[in-house]
């Protein structure tokens, strides 16, 4: 089975690892993203920007492949602070399309890429 990697500095930022920015497999895409705005400066430390910012990295990068936040099927979320629980879900609410909400799953963890926040990992339903 094929699968296609999506690749677009443009809108999405600059790799800096051995990564994509997202996967197309069937009719699913998954990409993980961040708060890196395009020209690759992160969101200031804050969580409730990040997490709108991780929101609109994962938006664009699901046009891409032609779907939309709506689209969303699962999401993980990945934070350094659970007390910022809040915030992250103050962020969430008013960009995530709620016609469902997708299923979620939100951890604390212990490290992350400095100044990284929030991390999130999205699997979306597209068109094969």
């Amino acid at each position: 089975m094929k699968q296609t990697a999506i690749f677009n500095e443009k809108t999405l930022g600059e790799v800096h690892g051995p990564y994509v920015q997202g996967t197309k497999y069937r009719d699913l895409f998954f990409t993980t993203q961040i708060a890196t705005l395009p020209n690759g400066d992160m969101v200031p430390n804050d969580y409730y920007e990040q997490t709108k910012q991780t929101l609109l990295n994962a938006q664009a990068a699901a046009a891409e492949v032609g779907a939309t936040l709506q689209d969303c099927l699962t999401c993980r979320i990945f934070i350094l602070d659970y007390n910022m629980y809040d915030e992250v879900n103050r962020a969430y609410k008013e960009i995530m399309p709620n016609n469902p909400f997708p299923t979620r799953a939100c951890l604390q963890i212990s490290r992350m890429l400095p100044d990284v926040l929030v991390e999130m990992e999205f699997i979306f339903r597209c068109d094969e």
